[in-house]
């Protein structure tokens, strides 16, 4: 499926309110197809939607490239659903997988290591995981077919401070 093709049917599930797949502080995941959701920013974490679409995008095209275990970004999006309102998010790879607490505990272990070793080659590539919660799976999903941790939710990150 082609970005046009992408938008069409992004915009056609936001008005007809099809295709929720979550929510959270920043944003409402609507599923696209099977393979590509769409993260419509509706917080204003770094000032506006627009900018916490355009951070999310650019840090997950930098950490994919970099091997970090996010979704692969497709696309930004930027719409006019209505007159009176713009839209920004982006098109990401979809995850297919569960909430670290519903693993066996061996699958948990395997998620609990990939998570330290994850989070060592963010701060490598120079950015700290952001959650506002302690728990540190918050932002997480694993893959047991794959027995992959993906990481997500990136806007939240930030650029380490220099030394």
């Amino acid at each position: 499926m082609n970005i046009a093709e992408l938008v069409d049917k992004a915009i056609n599930n936001i008005k007809k309110r099809k295709g929720y797949l979550d929510h959270g502080n920043d944003g409402i995941i609507y599923t696209i197809t099977d393979e590509v959701v769409l993260k419509l920013h509706t917080g204003s974490r770094l000032g506006t939607p627009q900018k916490s679409a355009e951070h999310e995008f650019e840090l997950g095209r930098e950490l994919y490239q970099k091997g970090v275990q996010v979704p692969q970004y497709v696309s930004l999006f930027r719409a006019l659903p209505s007159p009176r309102q713009e839209s920004y998010g982006v098109f990401m790879q979809r995850i297919h997988g569960q909430e670290v607490s519903s693993l066996s505990p061996a699958l948990h272990l395997e998620a609990q290591r990939q998570y330290q070793e994850q989070k060592k080659l963010v701060e490598k590539s120079g950015y700290l995981l952001g959650s506002d919660s302690k728990n540190m799976y918050i932002n997480t999903l694993f893959n047991p077919k794959q027995r992959k941790l993906f990481l997500f939710d990136l806007v939240q990150w930030k650029r380490k401070p220099a030394l």
